[in-house]
């Protein structure tokens, strides 16, 4: 069984470097092979080091659901579909809340064709989630030559961001998704203009119809697996789009686009609050302190990020803000690291603040990108606010933040004149 499924992992895996990856076949083959070493790294160590065994829980239920499978196929079929909790194998499942569940159901598919064996479910978890990075690296690649080292660098290789999207988490498929998403972005914003036409429908059928059944997948996904992020994210990218096709068309658009951007973001905010019922606006503030509060009462004091007379009101949650973002994207520390995963979490940190400081040095911001990067930056900074603020333990943020975190990485090593120096030193000793 398992050197079957080894033979298919490698045949997919083959098959997709023949069409997308000869060009790159060293960044390809390492990327792969440090993906699929990830996502057998991280069921070891929620196995043996973390007392949460998120990634185990899953797979137990998994299996619970695919023995049902081989026992009453017709009976799997339905429960993925109703999600009945009446029936007898409700009580048996440990992960019953809406979005675990929905991952469970997920994993069952792999244990039923793998016979129950979890490494080999990781790996095909962590391949799903190697082709959509490769496949959004080698679309910033095309249009973007400069960005090829930045978007290797965060997409396929910086090591939490792999490790926390690979495997059986549900991370794994929610940044898939979010990945797929954002490619198509990306094509759709480097369409030119043709004529007087329509061009947000001269672009929509620029792409195929199989992107827009992938993009109708990725969100069903990543919304059923990791709402905040996608709803945060669909906001900023919808707004882009919609300013991307009027600009051109409507001229108050052009004139004042810092205004007209935000303005079509908080329409497009608020319409995106109606759509789960911790995003309404009477809720948002008391679930976001209620998960801060859990998240304190069950964490040491040294593990936290502590905040200043932290209250269910918007003033608090702007003067709090500012050391929310930092923290989000910079700590722990170096002098905060206590052990292992948190010396690993710091030496990245400390990478992520030299290059965001080496890049206010670059000489001049490129133009025609200036969409992209707000884009990029309105979603970094709301999504690493509102994690670090309702999830102030840094252990558990390490892992939360590799919603944004990847997005960070390339805007800050993006024409970064620390990484381009650095660049040109390794050629210069290799002659």
């Amino acid at each position: 069984m398992i050197f079957l499924h080894a033979i298919i992992l490698f045949a997919i895996s083959w098959l997709f470097f023949k069409r997308t990856g000869t060009e790159n076949p060293f960044v390809f083959w390492g990327a792969l092979a440090f993906k699929m070493m990830m996502g057998v790294a991280l069921g070891l160590v929620y196995l043996y080091y973390y007392s949460a065994n998120d990634t185990w829980l899953f797979f137990k239920d998994a299996t619970i659901l695919a023995n049902q499978a081989h026992n009453d196929f017709g009976g799997y079929l339905q429960f993925l579909w109703s999600s009945n909790d009446g029936v007898d194998i409700w009580s048996e499942l440990s992960n019953t809340q809406e979005r675990s569940l929905f991952l469970v159901k997920i994993i069952s598919l792999f244990t039923f064709i793998t016979g129950n064996n979890y490494w080999i479910s990781a790996l095909y978890f962590s391949l799903i989630s190697f082709f959509a990075s490769w496949n959004l690296f080698k679309v910033i690649s095309m249009h973007f030559p400069q960005g090829r080292t930045p978007a290797a660098i965060a997409f396929l290789f910086f090591p939490s961001i792999v490790f926390w999207s690979s495997g059986l988490v549900k991370e794994t498929l929610a940044l898939a998704g979010i990945y797929f998403l954002t490619a198509l972005f990306v094509k759709l914003t480097q369409i030119p203009f043709e004529g007087r036409g329509n061009g947000l429908l001269q672009a929509f059928r620029r792409l195929t119809w199989w992107e827009w059944l992938l993009a109708i997948l990725s969100f069903y996904v990543a919304w059923n697996l990791k709402y905040y992020w996608t709803a945060l994210f669909m906001a900023v990218v919808t707004s882009s789009v919609l300013f991307y096709f009027l600009q051109n068309r409507i001229l108050i658009i052009n004139r004042f686009k810092i205004i007209s951007w935000l303005l079509i973001f908080s329409l497009l905010s608020g319409i995106v609050s109606l759509s789960h019922p911790n995003f309404y606006l009477s809720r948002v503030l008391q679930v976001l302190i209620t998960n801060h509060n859990d998240f304190v009462a069950i964490s040491k004091d040294s593990g936290l990020i502590h905040y200043y007379n932290f209250t269910a009101n918007w003033s608090s949650i702007l003067i709090n803000s500012p050391w929310a973002l930092v923290s989000g994207l910079f700590r722990p520390f170096a002098w905060e690291a206590t052990g292992v995963s948190s010396w690993l979490a710091a030496i990245e940190n400390l990478f992520l603040l030299v290059f965001a400081v080496a890049l206010s040095f670059r000489r001049k911001p490129e133009s025609g990108n200036t969409l992209l990067l707000v884009s990029a930056l309105f979603y970094i900074i709301l999504l690493c606010v509102f994690l670090a603020l309702s999830t102030p333990n840094l252990g558990t943020l390490s892992r939360y933040r590799v919603g944004f975190l990847p997005f960070f990485v390339f805007v800050i090593t993006y024409r970064n004149p620390l990484l381009t120096y650095l660049f040109v030193r390794i050629r210069f000793r290799h002659k």
